[in-house]
């Protein structure tokens, strides 16, 4: 067979794509986590707790950032919600979401009316100034940062 006959070769590329089993809400609110998560459990009948911070190790910084955390699972609907401090004295958990001062994780199966009736609710909350879905697989980092 000469060269001219032979067929180019067929490169095939597997692409693998972690997903994310997450939801996540972007919160802006000048309040501090306490009196948020205060406001919060009262308008929307959850029940934050706090529990250990998040500690993020930055090797930039060679230092551990430190954020606060609280934690609500409701049983019925099998969802737990993770409210998270996006700043500390040390720095941003996500530098690229500074506008954002907390950040809710919706770890479970919900459905988009029940995001929707989330988001409305918050938006009620007065000491929230803003808030929205951001889509977790655009923020960088996220994967290593924010176990599910």
């Amino acid at each position: 067979m000469k060269p001219q006959d032979q067929k180019p070769k067929r490169t095939l590329k597997l692409k693998i794509s972690e997903e994310i089993h997450f939801k996540l809400i972007g919160i802006s609110s000048h309040e501090n986590d306490y009196r948020l998560v205060w406001a919060i459990n009262n308008k929307l009948a959850f029940q934050f707790v706090r529990t250990d911070s998040l500690t993020i190790h930055r090797e930039a910084l060679q230092s551990d950032l430190s954020f606060n955390r609280y934690t609500y699972t409701d049983e019925d609907k099998y969802l737990t919600f993770n409210l998270i401090s996006n700043n500390s004295t040390e720095g941003f958990l996500f530098p690229g979401l500074k506008n954002l001062d907390y950040l809710i994780q919706v770890t479970g199966d919900i459905l988009d009316g029940e995001m929707a009736d989330l988001l409305r609710n918050l938006k009620s909350v007065e000491v929230i100034s803003a808030c929205f879905v951001l889509d977790p697989a655009k923020i960088k980092g996220i994967r290593n940062t924010l176990q599910e």
